[in-house]
């Protein structure tokens, strides 16, 4: 078999796994349901709402999407509209914040800039977390590309976002050179009154990742029990506030069984 294609493999499910895994782990909530025989979506957690809500996430086979503006300055502010406009959170009291910076693939050209990026990043910031990007199968061994955390606490998120915008543009390598990796979480509010909306029993939460392109995962728990009008209405609201192009397909409906014990997800159609 092409080595080349077993590490490129490796890198796309170890990276994969880690995106699923900081979903779940950084929005506080229950984790994005799994696919049924059925077209139904269930899931099981230590929390179980009591009343039905409609859930807004993107599927295992696509784990972002893309955030508008374009470069970080401009993304950055529509996502401040959004959280301003719709949410209980503000942009300067995100949930987490992580900075990683990669080492060059094997066939990237430079390698040597992007080992310059990590030394400059840790001048400013210290030493990182290290530790190999993805392992070989079926052999374990590391791969010799490494990534190289830093979390930092919010009081930092103004000094962190300074530094990617002063980097741009950023090379092009496969991964990185450098990225910063937000998570916010909140619960929605009507933008007219900014009053929250009731019965939110689950936290929505954003994922935003910042580098040569701008991606997030949103997973949004909307108080409605159906798609009907007062839905539809809270959706014109804040449709043009959202910093991504919402997409109607991945709305879902979910309703808790008998027993509080799982939720049941079926597909949604708001036309």
């Amino acid at each position: 078999m092409d080595h080349r294609l077993v590490l490129n493999f490796n890198i796309i499910f170890s990276i994969g796994l880690r995106l699923r895994a900081e979903r779940s782990m950084n929005s506080g909530t229950a984790a994005s349901p799994t696919v049924t025989s059925n077209c139904k979506k269930t899931t099981r957690t230590d929390m179980i709402a009591d009343k039905s809500f409609i859930f807004y996430s993107l599927p295992k086979s696509r784990t972002t999407q893309r955030l508008t503006g374009g470069n970080i300055e401009k993304v950055w502010t529509g996502l401040n509209t959004f959280l301003a406009n719709c949410t209980t959170v503000s942009i300067n009291e995100p949930t987490s914040i992580q900075l990683t910076a990669y080492s060059a693939w094997k066939d990237d050209e430079h390698p040597e800039l992007a080992d310059k990026i990590i030394d400059d990043t840790r001048t400013v910031f210290g030493e990182p977390q290290t530790e190999p990007l993805s392992y070989h199968y079926p052999s374990g061994v590391p791969s010799t590309q490494t990534k190289n955390v830093w979390e930092f606490d919010k009081r930092d998120l103004s000094k962190v976002l300074d530094y990617l915008i002063a980097g741009q543009s950023w090379p092009k390598f496969t991964l990185g050179p450098v990225e910063l990796i937000v998570s916010f979480n909140f619960n929605f509010i009507d933008p007219a009154t900014k009053i929250e909306l009731p019965n939110q029993q689950n936290k929505s939460s954003i994922i935003v990742w910042l580098s040569r392109s701008c991606s997030c995962s949103p997973d949004l728990y909307f108080p409605f029990d159906d798609a009907d009008q007062n839905f539809k209405d809270y959706l014109n609201k804040i449709e043009t506030h959202l910093p991504f192009k919402f997409e109607g397909k991945y709305l879902r409906l979910g309703r808790p069984n008998k027993n509080k014990t799982q939720y049941t997800f079926t597909k949604l159609k708001t036309e």
